[in-house]
């Protein structure tokens, strides 16, 4: 008997159901808290910021699932991942959430996915073929965005075109403002909070009669080869360029690195790898090259961000966005000098060389990136309070004020700015 398009969908919606139970879970009581705290049941000044969590829960047990299959002992860690929505209906997230643990967390989260991709249990990752091991690692990070982007697209999309509906209707029946703020929330809760993720496992459950996946999968394989050869390369070689006439302009003038060249040049070592990554998986690699030469290309760039670190930690102290900062360059550096010279599954060492790194700095109180920041901060406050001979509760003179020292202006802004830090960490 044939099977019809419904019966299709139901079937592969039982199956999101067998194979992820806590993911659908999640999703639920995320739905749930949105509504609760939009209705004030909880309190949206406690609970509020909470939805925005929602990223790192989800994938956790979207993550521990990948780990412990089924029938093993072990899968009880995964059904145990569903007590993460104890904290986010009981204690207020928001100074984590705006803070860059948050989004250090985040970057460990999607280096999971990376680490431990679907599959992952084959003997793929333990090949010891270093190509096959990278574009295996490479593929199923792009199949996991590539879904993850087609299901907010799509998500988007229709809530779009509800919220269109809504507004011609309520200016045709002239519906109260309350009643069109309630329909337009509800309908971005469906759609966005509950639709999206239910639709990403639904797209990521690979199987003959899932029709979305076959699409998502042909879609970012036609998408991918000229994205990457004709966009990310040439934009890579351009920022290439700019970097060392940079660097040519710093030895023609004798002159210090700008302080915001470490930024730039994480940013752009970065690219780099993700972008010499995506040429595994594409079907004419261009530019080949230049690919040649890509990590010795990033050797000056590393040197000149650890000069320019280490001369703004020495003038104004680690703050926990400068220590994820170091971080940041010692991981890029020895994924630099790993991808040079070592021939062995070389981005799974990557993966877990950062995550074991973030992880430390971040979860870690005593030596979390905030603690360190915070006690540094201190020290220097104290050195600037000593130097102009005041106290903590001295209150610093404006600009026009009799007391006010022009010459010290430099050292009045950073105790200002100190006091805000470690008001903000508090």
């Amino acid at each position: 008997m044939k099977t019809t398009g419904n019966q299709k969908i139901f079937k592969s919606l039982a199956a999101i159901l067998i194979l992820n139970p806590v993911e659908v879970i999640i999703t639920i009581a995320l739905f749930l808290l949105s509504v609760l705290t939009y209705h004030k049941i909880l309190q949206p000044s406690l609970l509020g910021d909470n939805m925005m969590a929602a990223p790192v829960v989800f994938a956790i047990p979207y993550i521990l699932n990948r780990l412990f299959r089924k029938n093993s002992l072990t899968r009880i860690i995964y059904y145990l991942s569903a007590l993460i929505l104890i904290p986010l209906f009981l204690v207020n997230l928001k100074e984590w959430i705006f803070s860059p643990a948050y989004g250090a967390t985040i970057v460990i989260t999607l280096l999971a996915i990376a680490a431990f991709p679907k599959g992952a249990d084959n003997n793929s990752i333990a090949s010891g073929n270093s190509m096959a091991d990278n574009k295996f690692l490479t593929d199923s990070f792009v199949n996991v965005a590539a879904r993850i982007a087609a299901s907010f697209a799509i998500s988007v999309l229709t809530f779009l075109i509800a919220m269109a509906i809504l507004f011609s209707t309520s200016e045709l029946f002239e519906f109260s403002h309350e009643m069109v703020n309630n329909c337009a929330y509800w309908t971005m809760s469906i759609f966005i909070i509950l639709f999206t993720p239910m639709l990403f496992l639904y797209a990521s459950h690979e199987s003959e009669d899932n029709q979305l996946s076959a699409q998502i999968t042909k879609i970012r394989n036609i998408i991918c080869t000229p994205v990457v050869n004709y966009i990310l390369t040439p934009a890579l070689i351009i920022f290439t360029a700019i970097i060392y006439l940079y660097i040519l302009k710093i030895a023609v003038t004798f002159t210090l690195p700008n302080g915001t060249l470490s930024v730039i040049v994480t940013a752009y070592v970065i690219a780099g790898i993700l972008i010499k990554a995506l040429t595994g998986i594409t079907e004419k690699e261009k530019f080949s090259t230049f690919y040649k030469y890509l990590y010795p290309l990033f050797i000056i760039p590393l040197i000149l961000f650890w000069v320019g670190a280490f001369q703004r930690v020495s003038e104004y102290g680690f703050t926990d966005a400068r220590l994820y900062l170091f971080v940041s360059g010692a991981i890029l550096t020895i994924s630099t000098l790993l991808l040079m010279f070592h021939k062995t599954n070389k981005y799974l060492y990557l993966c877990f060389i950062a995550i074991v790194l973030l992880s430390i700095f971040t979860f870690i109180p005593p030596i979390s990136a905030k603690s360190i920041g915070e006690k540094s901060q201190r020290k220097e406050l104290q050195m600037l309070e000593q130097k102009l001979n005041i106290t903590p509760e001295t209150i610093l003179p404006k600009e026009g004020d009799e007391n006010y020292d022009p010459a010290l202006k430099a050292d009045y802004e950073r105790i200002q700015n100190i006091r805000g830090y470690l008001k903000e960490a508090l």
